[in-house]
């Protein structure tokens, strides 16, 4: 089984033209611009993002010709989808509700996003607009669902150490020849290059 995996914090990010990034990297980058920092496992993701904005807004002429390539984040609608609603459940309640003395764990629906008193709408609204500052550090792909065709390896996902959406992205990028960026130890996927700072799978080059 033949793992590509590099080490995020000594790869160059102009190695590639696109770059398919996990919910885990967004999110970082997300945290960044909401917040003003990340947790220190983030660190190298939210560098890798920022280095792929810095590439793009590149204008000199001579560094250019020393720049292989202006890369582009794609993003699909499973992802985009992962990005919302991870970031409202896992970073934004989380936010909002630390600190506070609690009986039990707070309900999404009920004591987040229904609640009249709670910063949901105004970090929804903060999080959409910083995805959309992204666009033009981003290319939209249809997710190809029939190409993908899940009735072909559902039967698999019982099976190995990851959710759908893992061996999803896997399915969807495994001919396109662009790497994953991810900081899921889950994503121990052969034949896809790989790009990350998780240690499992660093461990696995």
């Amino acid at each position: 089984m033949a793992y590509q995996i590099y080490d995020i914090t000594a790869f160059p990010v102009d190695e590639f033209p696109y770059y398919y990034c996990d919910a885990n990297v967004w999110i970082a980058a997300m945290k960044c611009y909401c917040f003003g920092s990340v947790d220190k496992y983030e660190e190298p993701y939210q560098t890798f993002v920022e280095a792929v904005v810095n590439l793009n807004e590149e204008r000199d002429a001579h560094a250019l010709k020393h720049i292989k390539n202006q890369p582009k984040i794609v993003l699909t609608s499973l992802v985009l989808s992962e990005i919302i609603n991870s970031y409202m459940r896992n970073v934004a309640m989380k936010s909002f509700f630390m600190g506070s003395v609690l009986s039990k764990p707070p309900d999404f629906k009920k004591d987040y996003r229904d609640n009249p008193s709670s910063n949901y709408r105004a970090q929804l609204k903060n999080l959409c607009t910083d995805i959309i500052a992204f666009s033009d550090y981003t290319v939209l792909w249809d997710d190809e669902f029939i190409k993908v065709d899940p009735y072909s390896w559902l039967n698999n996902l019982h099976s190995i150490d990851a959710d759908f959406n893992d061996l999803y992205y896997y399915e969807y990028i495994k001919h396109k020849h662009i790497p994953f960026v991810t900081s899921d130890k889950d994503c121990k996927f052969p034949d896809v290059t790989i790009i990350t700072a998780n240690k499992e799978l660093l461990s696995l080059k």
